[in-house]
């Protein structure tokens, strides 16, 4: 974390540069990550679980890894991809040289150049790049509540603009995702509920999702996130020797009975060879593995 506290407080302050947390564990939690980001004051900092594995499959991240950081460019494409914290921290820092490389080659960012910003709206554009449009509109009302030029309220009509046009385009592509993935589909329509409970989208999205779920396969998979999160990982996270895995396997057994068929009971099934590997492997020592080892195991 101390590198990525470092390129945060390097980087987050200017235009064009975001970042993403992407958590892969199998036993972690919203507030777990909430508290990371309190801790090392990364605000305002994106952060998600991974359901089921699928952004780590995108970016070809091992499961659970404890650390791995992806550059992405302005053109959606990997610039660059450490396996490890320790390849993170060397010298040179390649990762730092591709962040400056694409931000040469893509200067424009999400306004583009020819966008204008007032003095006033600089935190507004700044928070519009990075996609924070609860943050935007918060930062928004603050700037406007005084006597302001028109320029000031031009630029924020512009800007809730751009974020009508984005949830547009963020509906009609949950729709499309119905049919193709109709669970991510149904992950995204929620996501989109929380983030933007005022759009004038979120009726039509909201009733996307109560059609998915409607769907049983759809609910199944559901179901299986939900029960795995809320029994089994609480349960496995506490584990840590051979004895206490072996006394969880009434609750495991169940679950798998009930899930084991679904695509999240795959990547639950994963997860817990995992974590049976790693308390096999620490109690067979007699030491807990060093950070680097963790991390080759799955970093539970």
């Amino acid at each position: 974390m101390a590198g990525l506290a470092k390129d945060y407080n390097q980087y987050s302050k200017g235009r064009n540069i975001t970042f993403v947390g992407i958590c892969t564990s199998s036993v972690a939690s919203v507030k777990i990550m909430a508290s990371q980001v309190e801790r090392f004051k990364l605000q305002p900092f994106a952060n998600m679980l991974d359901a089921a594995g699928a952004t780590a499959t995108a970016y070809n991240l091992p499961r659970n890894c404890n650390f791995q950081l992806v550059v992405i460019d302005g053109g959606g494409k990997i610039a660059y991809s450490a396996d490890s914290e320790v390849s993170y921290m060397a010298e040179p820092n390649i990762h730092a040289m591709q962040i400056e490389k694409s931000l040469k080659e893509y200067s424009e960012g999400i306004l583009g150049a020819g966008i204008p910003v007032p003095p006033d709206m600089a935190q507004a554009a700044h928070l519009f790049d990075l996609q924070q449009f609860g943050l935007v509109e918060q930062e928004l009302t603050r700037a406007l509540q005084d006597p302001t030029s028109a320029e000031n309220t031009r630029f924020a009509d512009s800007l809730r603009a751009r974020e009508t046009y984005q949830s547009r385009a963020r509906l009609r592509q949950i729709q499309v995702m119905a049919d193709e993935q109709p669970v991510q589909a149904y992950r995204e329509a929620l996501s989109f509920v929380e983030a933007f409970p005022k759009s004038e989208e979120v009726d039509a999205v909201s009733a996307v999702a109560a059609t998915l779920i409607a769907n049983q396969k759809v609910k199944q998979e559901i179901d299986a996130e939900v029960e795995y999160q809320r029994v089994v990982a609480p349960e496995m996270k506490k584990a840590a020797t051979t004895t206490e895995l072996k006394n969880l396997e009434p609750l495991i057994e169940h679950y798998i009975k009930m899930f084991g068929n679904t695509g999240y009971g795959t990547f639950a099934k994963n997860a817990i060879a995992d974590k049976s590997l790693i308390v096999s492997t620490e109690t067979a020592t007699g030491d807990t593995p060093p950070p680097k080892e963790r991390r080759k195991l799955g970093g539970l």
